[in-house]
This record gives structure tokens, sequence and C-alpha cells, in this order.
């Protein structure tokens, strides 16, 4: 039993596509929340660009988590 049936290149793409923007919006999710920002954040231009450039964005975040913990980075 497939859970995935790729027939063509298209759909192989798509999916790809899809879950990197998943796992990007999730991502910035736990970025805005360890960042402190504020609700209205989630709207913010900010917000999407850290969702769709996520990987450059763990570089950063993950020294971050290593350096100040799980309280978050002061401002």
């Amino acid at each position: 039993m497939k859970i995935f049936k790729f027939n063509r290149a298209e759909d192989r793409i798509s999916t790809i596509g899809i879950l990197y923007f998943m796992f990007g919006f999730v991502f910035a999710s736990l970025y805005a929340i360890y960042y402190h920002w504020p609700l209205i954040g989630f709207l913010s231009p900010g917000f999407w660009a850290v969702s769709f450039t996520w990987p450059f964005q763990a570089v950063g975040f993950i020294r971050d988590l290593m350096y100040f913990g799980i309280a978050g980075k002061p401002f």
C-alpha cells in the first residue's frame, strides 16, 4: 500500500513544495513565539519571509536556542 502515488514529475514537485511550506509555517510559528513577536506579527511580511527562508533562519535560531535556552532571546 503506497501512501504517495506519483504519476508525474509535476506531482512530485508540488508535493515537495507543499511539504516545504508546511514545515516552514510551523518553523516560523515557533520562531515568532520564541522571539516574543506580538500576535499581529503573524500577519506581517517578516513572518512569511521566515516561513519561506526557514533553512537559512534555522542556523541563527538554533544558535540562539543553545545560547539563551528556552526562555527566548532578550531584547
